[in-house]
Protein backbone atom coordinates (compact mmCIF):
# COMPACT_ATOMS: atom_id res chain seq x y z
CA UNK A 1 0.00 0.00 0.00
CA UNK A 2 1.44 3.44 -0.85
CA UNK A 3 2.65 5.54 2.12
CA UNK A 4 0.37 8.47 1.28
CA UNK A 5 -2.69 6.21 1.51
CA UNK A 6 -1.47 4.84 4.87
CA UNK A 7 -0.98 8.37 6.19
CA UNK A 8 -4.47 9.31 4.92
CA UNK A 9 -6.04 6.30 6.61
CA UNK A 10 -4.30 7.08 9.91
CA UNK A 11 -5.38 10.72 9.74
CA UNK A 12 -8.98 9.75 9.04
CA UNK A 13 -8.94 7.26 11.92
CA UNK A 14 -7.55 9.90 14.28
CA UNK A 15 -10.27 12.35 13.30
CA UNK A 16 -12.94 9.70 13.89
CA UNK A 17 -11.49 8.85 17.30
CA UNK A 18 -11.48 12.51 18.34
CA UNK A 19 -15.05 12.94 17.10
CA UNK A 20 -16.21 9.80 18.94
CA UNK A 21 -14.51 10.99 22.14
CA UNK A 22 -16.25 14.38 21.85
CA UNK A 23 -19.60 12.71 21.25
CA UNK A 24 -19.12 10.45 24.23
CA UNK A 25 -18.66 13.48 26.48
CA UNK A 26 -21.48 15.54 24.96
CA UNK A 27 -24.74 15.92 26.91
CA UNK A 28 -27.44 15.01 24.41
CA UNK A 29 -31.07 14.89 25.61
CA UNK A 30 -32.35 11.35 25.97
CA UNK A 31 -35.66 10.30 24.36
CA UNK A 32 -37.14 10.28 27.88
CA UNK A 33 -36.01 13.86 28.47
CA UNK A 34 -37.39 15.00 25.13
CA UNK A 35 -40.69 13.31 25.94
CA UNK A 36 -40.87 15.17 29.26
CA UNK A 37 -40.42 18.63 27.74
CA UNK A 38 -43.68 20.54 27.62
CA UNK A 39 -44.66 23.61 25.63
CA UNK A 40 -47.10 26.01 27.26
CA UNK A 41 -48.87 28.81 25.42
CA UNK A 42 -49.06 31.86 27.66
CA UNK A 43 -50.51 35.36 27.55
CA UNK A 44 -51.09 38.29 29.88
CA UNK A 45 -54.75 39.05 30.63
CA UNK A 46 -55.50 42.59 31.85
CA UNK A 47 -58.56 43.93 33.65
CA UNK A 48 -58.85 47.73 33.42
CA UNK A 49 -61.32 48.95 36.04
CA UNK A 50 -63.37 52.13 36.06
CA UNK A 51 -61.50 53.00 39.27
CA UNK A 52 -58.28 53.53 37.32
CA UNK A 53 -56.51 50.29 38.19
CA UNK A 54 -55.07 47.53 36.01
CA UNK A 55 -54.96 43.92 37.19
CA UNK A 56 -52.47 41.59 35.51
CA UNK A 57 -53.12 37.85 35.31
CA UNK A 58 -51.73 35.06 33.14
CA UNK A 59 -53.55 32.72 30.74
CA UNK A 60 -52.02 29.29 30.15
CA UNK A 61 -52.88 26.61 27.58
CA UNK A 62 -51.18 23.21 27.42
CA UNK A 63 -50.83 20.62 24.66
CA UNK A 64 -54.11 18.96 25.68
CA UNK A 65 -55.79 22.36 25.05
CA UNK A 66 -56.66 22.82 28.70
CA UNK A 67 -56.87 26.48 29.64
CA UNK A 68 -56.61 28.28 32.95
CA UNK A 69 -56.28 31.87 34.15
CA UNK A 70 -53.94 32.31 37.10
CA UNK A 71 -53.58 35.57 39.03
CA UNK A 72 -50.30 35.94 40.95
CA UNK A 73 -49.82 38.11 44.03
CA UNK A 74 -48.96 41.84 43.73
CA UNK A 75 -50.73 42.02 40.39
CA UNK A 76 -52.53 45.37 40.58
CA UNK A 77 -51.23 48.79 39.62
CA UNK A 78 -52.82 52.21 39.92
CA UNK A 79 -52.52 53.82 36.49
CA UNK A 80 -52.38 57.43 37.75
CA UNK A 81 -49.40 56.59 39.99
CA UNK A 82 -47.45 54.42 37.54
CA UNK A 83 -44.05 56.00 36.77
CA UNK A 84 -43.68 56.86 33.08
CA UNK A 85 -41.69 54.27 31.13
CA UNK A 86 -40.79 52.11 34.12
CA UNK A 87 -41.54 48.37 34.01
CA UNK A 88 -43.58 47.16 36.96
CA UNK A 89 -44.07 43.47 37.69
CA UNK A 90 -46.41 41.12 39.51
CA UNK A 91 -45.40 38.41 41.93
CA UNK A 92 -44.02 35.12 40.63
CA UNK A 93 -46.30 32.27 39.60
CA UNK A 94 -44.68 28.84 39.80
CA UNK A 95 -45.68 26.84 36.69
CA UNK A 96 -43.19 23.97 36.72
CA UNK A 97 -40.05 22.59 38.35
CA UNK A 98 -37.59 25.50 38.69
CA UNK A 99 -39.75 27.64 36.36
CA UNK A 100 -41.86 30.65 37.30
CA UNK A 101 -43.44 33.47 35.32
CA UNK A 102 -44.63 36.96 36.16
CA UNK A 103 -46.59 39.68 34.34
CA UNK A 104 -44.93 43.02 33.55
CA UNK A 105 -46.33 46.36 32.38
CA UNK A 106 -45.25 49.94 31.83
CA UNK A 107 -47.07 53.15 31.02
CA UNK A 108 -45.73 55.28 28.21
CA UNK A 109 -47.54 58.21 26.51
CA UNK A 110 -51.02 56.91 27.28
CA UNK A 111 -50.31 53.32 26.25
CA UNK A 112 -49.97 50.39 28.58
CA UNK A 113 -47.38 47.97 27.27
CA UNK A 114 -47.16 44.57 28.88
CA UNK A 115 -45.19 41.35 28.74
CA UNK A 116 -44.07 38.27 30.63
CA UNK A 117 -40.98 37.44 32.58
CA UNK A 118 -39.82 33.82 32.68
CA UNK A 119 -37.48 32.73 35.44
CA UNK A 120 -35.71 29.38 34.93
CA UNK A 121 -33.33 28.18 37.65
CA UNK A 122 -32.93 31.77 38.84
CA UNK A 123 -32.23 33.27 35.40
CA UNK A 124 -34.92 35.66 34.09
CA UNK A 125 -35.77 36.63 30.52
CA UNK A 126 -38.55 38.71 29.01
CA UNK A 127 -41.23 37.71 26.51
CA UNK A 128 -43.44 40.01 24.49
CA UNK A 129 -45.60 39.85 21.37
CA UNK A 130 -46.04 42.73 18.93
CA UNK A 131 -49.65 43.39 19.91
CA UNK A 132 -49.10 43.38 23.68
CA UNK A 133 -50.03 47.03 24.05
CA UNK A 134 -53.29 48.91 24.67
CA UNK A 135 -54.41 52.53 24.33
CA UNK A 136 -55.91 53.51 27.68
CA UNK A 137 -57.99 56.33 26.13
CA UNK A 138 -59.92 53.98 23.82
CA UNK A 139 -59.94 50.75 25.82
CA UNK A 140 -63.26 49.67 27.35
CA UNK A 141 -63.18 49.26 31.12
CA UNK A 142 -64.42 46.47 33.42
CA UNK A 143 -63.61 43.61 31.07
CA UNK A 144 -60.71 41.27 30.39
CA UNK A 145 -58.33 42.19 27.57
CA UNK A 146 -56.19 39.50 25.96
CA UNK A 147 -54.13 39.23 22.80
CA UNK A 148 -51.86 36.73 21.06
CA UNK A 149 -50.07 33.99 22.98
CA UNK A 150 -46.38 33.09 23.09
CA UNK A 151 -44.70 29.77 23.88
CA UNK A 152 -42.79 28.87 27.02
CA UNK A 153 -40.95 25.54 27.05
CA UNK A 154 -40.65 23.66 30.32
CA UNK A 155 -38.06 20.95 31.03
CA UNK A 156 -40.81 18.79 32.57
CA UNK A 157 -44.58 18.63 32.89
CA UNK A 158 -46.20 21.74 34.39
CA UNK A 159 -47.64 21.59 37.88
CA UNK A 160 -51.03 19.81 37.58
CA UNK A 161 -52.56 22.02 40.29
CA UNK A 162 -52.48 24.93 37.82
CA UNK A 163 -55.56 23.47 36.17
CA UNK A 164 -58.61 23.36 38.41
CA UNK A 165 -60.51 20.10 37.91
CA UNK A 166 -63.38 20.27 35.46
CA UNK A 167 -66.79 18.76 36.02
CA UNK A 168 -67.44 15.50 34.18
CA UNK A 169 -65.55 12.32 33.40
CA UNK A 170 -61.95 12.37 34.62
CA UNK A 171 -59.60 12.85 31.62
CA UNK A 172 -58.32 9.52 30.30
CA UNK A 173 -61.13 7.45 31.86
CA UNK A 174 -61.91 4.41 29.70
CA UNK A 175 -65.37 3.48 28.44
CA UNK A 176 -67.84 1.70 30.68
CA UNK A 177 -67.27 -2.06 30.45
CA UNK A 178 -68.59 -4.83 32.67
CA UNK A 179 -65.83 -6.43 34.70
CA UNK A 180 -63.62 -3.31 34.42
CA UNK A 181 -63.14 -0.46 36.94
CA UNK A 182 -65.99 2.05 36.81
CA UNK A 183 -64.96 5.28 35.01
CA UNK A 184 -64.11 7.97 37.55
CA UNK A 185 -65.85 11.35 37.42
CA UNK A 186 -65.93 14.76 39.12
CA UNK A 187 -69.30 16.41 39.83
CA UNK A 188 -70.57 19.15 42.15
CA UNK A 189 -72.80 18.18 45.06
CA UNK A 190 -76.45 19.13 44.70
CA UNK A 191 -77.09 22.52 46.27
CA UNK A 192 -73.40 23.20 46.95
CA UNK A 193 -70.77 25.45 45.39
CA UNK A 194 -70.18 24.35 41.78
CA UNK A 195 -66.44 24.89 42.19
CA UNK A 196 -66.30 22.16 44.85
CA UNK A 197 -66.23 18.85 43.00
CA UNK A 198 -66.68 15.33 44.35
CA UNK A 199 -65.06 12.39 42.59
CA UNK A 200 -66.43 8.85 42.50
CA UNK A 201 -63.10 7.56 43.82
CA UNK A 202 -63.00 9.98 46.76
CA UNK A 203 -66.66 9.35 47.63
CA UNK A 204 -65.98 5.61 47.77
CA UNK A 205 -62.81 5.93 49.85
CA UNK A 206 -62.78 5.09 53.53
CA UNK A 207 -64.19 1.58 53.30
CA UNK A 208 -64.75 -1.25 50.88
CA UNK A 209 -68.46 -0.96 50.18
CA UNK A 210 -70.63 -1.90 47.28
CA UNK A 211 -71.72 1.29 45.49
CA UNK A 212 -74.95 2.02 43.65
CA UNK A 213 -75.03 5.02 41.31
CA UNK A 214 -78.56 6.06 40.40
CA UNK A 215 -79.05 8.52 37.54
CA UNK A 216 -82.33 10.39 37.95
CA UNK A 217 -84.37 13.48 37.16
CA UNK A 218 -87.44 14.78 38.96
CA UNK A 219 -89.65 14.56 35.86
CA UNK A 220 -88.87 10.90 35.12
CA UNK A 221 -91.40 8.18 36.09
CA UNK A 222 -90.71 5.94 39.10
CA UNK A 223 -87.97 8.24 40.42
CA UNK A 224 -89.77 8.93 43.70
CA UNK A 225 -90.19 5.21 44.41
CA UNK A 226 -86.64 4.33 43.33
CA UNK A 227 -84.97 7.01 45.48
CA UNK A 228 -87.10 6.02 48.48
CA UNK A 229 -86.12 2.36 48.08
CA UNK A 230 -82.44 3.27 47.79
CA UNK A 231 -82.63 5.51 50.88
CA UNK A 232 -84.16 2.61 52.81
CA UNK A 233 -81.47 0.26 51.52
CA UNK A 234 -78.64 2.64 52.50
CA UNK A 235 -80.12 3.02 55.99
CA UNK A 236 -80.33 -0.73 56.64
CA UNK A 237 -77.18 -1.97 54.85
CA UNK A 238 -73.91 -0.57 56.21
CA UNK A 239 -71.89 -2.07 53.37
CA UNK A 240 -73.95 -0.38 50.62
CA UNK A 241 -73.22 3.20 49.54
CA UNK A 242 -75.64 5.07 47.26
CA UNK A 243 -74.80 8.04 45.02
CA UNK A 244 -77.56 9.92 43.23
CA UNK A 245 -76.66 11.78 40.02
CA UNK A 246 -79.24 14.32 38.89
CA UNK A 247 -79.24 14.92 35.12
CA UNK A 248 -81.05 17.08 32.58
CA UNK A 249 -83.08 19.18 35.03
CA UNK A 250 -84.59 22.14 33.18
CA UNK A 251 -85.70 24.45 35.98
CA UNK A 252 -83.34 25.81 38.60
CA UNK A 253 -83.69 24.41 42.16
CA UNK A 254 -86.17 21.74 41.00
CA UNK A 255 -83.88 18.88 41.99
CA UNK A 256 -83.16 20.42 45.40
CA UNK A 257 -86.89 20.90 46.08
CA UNK A 258 -87.54 17.30 45.02
CA UNK A 259 -84.89 15.91 47.38
CA UNK A 260 -86.05 18.08 50.28
CA UNK A 261 -89.64 17.02 49.73
CA UNK A 262 -88.88 13.30 49.66
CA UNK A 263 -86.18 13.30 52.30
CA UNK A 264 -83.74 10.97 50.55
CA UNK A 265 -80.59 11.23 52.64
CA UNK A 266 -78.10 10.14 49.98
CA UNK A 267 -75.05 11.77 48.43
CA UNK A 268 -76.54 13.66 45.46
CA UNK A 269 -74.38 15.06 42.67
CA UNK A 270 -75.31 17.13 39.60
CA UNK A 271 -74.47 16.18 36.01
CA UNK A 272 -75.96 19.28 34.40
CA UNK A 273 -74.52 18.70 30.93
CA UNK A 274 -75.17 14.94 30.98
CA UNK A 275 -71.54 14.18 30.07
CA UNK A 276 -71.18 11.52 32.79
CA UNK A 277 -74.57 9.98 31.95
CA UNK A 278 -73.53 9.69 28.29
CA UNK A 279 -70.20 8.12 29.23
CA UNK A 280 -72.09 5.59 31.38
CA UNK A 281 -74.47 4.96 28.44
CA UNK A 282 -77.61 5.88 30.39
CA UNK A 283 -80.60 5.00 28.19
CA UNK A 284 -83.43 6.14 30.45
CA UNK A 285 -84.17 7.41 33.95
CA UNK A 286 -83.87 6.11 36.57
CA UNK A 287 -81.00 3.67 36.08
CA UNK A 288 -78.89 2.09 38.82
CA UNK A 289 -75.26 1.13 38.12
CA UNK A 290 -73.73 -1.48 40.41
CA UNK A 291 -70.07 -1.05 41.45
CA UNK A 292 -68.53 -3.76 43.62
CA UNK A 293 -66.28 -3.22 46.65
CA UNK A 294 -63.20 -3.20 44.40
CA UNK A 295 -64.61 -0.41 42.23
CA UNK A 296 -65.45 -2.72 39.32
CA UNK A 297 -68.63 -2.18 37.28
CA UNK A 298 -70.90 -5.23 37.56
CA UNK A 299 -74.13 -4.30 35.80
CA UNK A 300 -77.12 -1.98 35.57
CA UNK A 301 -80.72 -2.06 36.81
CA UNK A 302 -83.00 -0.15 34.45
CA UNK A 303 -86.35 1.45 35.24
CA UNK A 304 -88.45 0.91 38.36
CA UNK A 305 -86.63 -1.31 40.85
CA UNK A 306 -88.34 -2.70 43.96
CA UNK A 307 -86.18 -3.49 46.96
CA UNK A 308 -86.35 -7.25 46.38
CA UNK A 309 -84.95 -6.86 42.86
CA UNK A 310 -82.09 -4.60 44.00
CA UNK A 311 -81.23 -6.97 46.86
CA UNK A 312 -81.20 -9.89 44.43
CA UNK A 313 -78.74 -8.11 42.14
CA UNK A 314 -76.34 -6.93 44.84
CA UNK A 315 -76.43 -10.32 46.59
CA UNK A 316 -75.24 -11.89 43.36
CA UNK A 317 -72.43 -9.35 43.13
CA UNK A 318 -71.26 -9.86 46.67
Amino acid sequence: MPKTRIRGSVTTLAVLLVAMTALAGAQFPTPQALAQETALRVNVAIWISDQGTAELCVDLRDRAMRETRQCPERRQLTIARAPEGRWLRSGDLQIGPEVSIYARANLSEGRLRYGLGVRTEGVARGLRAADWSIDLDTTAVNQWITSSMVTVRLPAAPHPELWPPESGIVPGAHRLEEGKPAPDFLLPALGEDEDTLVSLSSARSGGERLTLIVFWSSWAPFVDETLSVLAELAAREDDVFVIGVNVYEVEQDTAEDFIERHGTLLLHLVDESGSVARHYRVDGLPEIFVIDAEGVYRGVIRGAAPLTRILGVITGVE
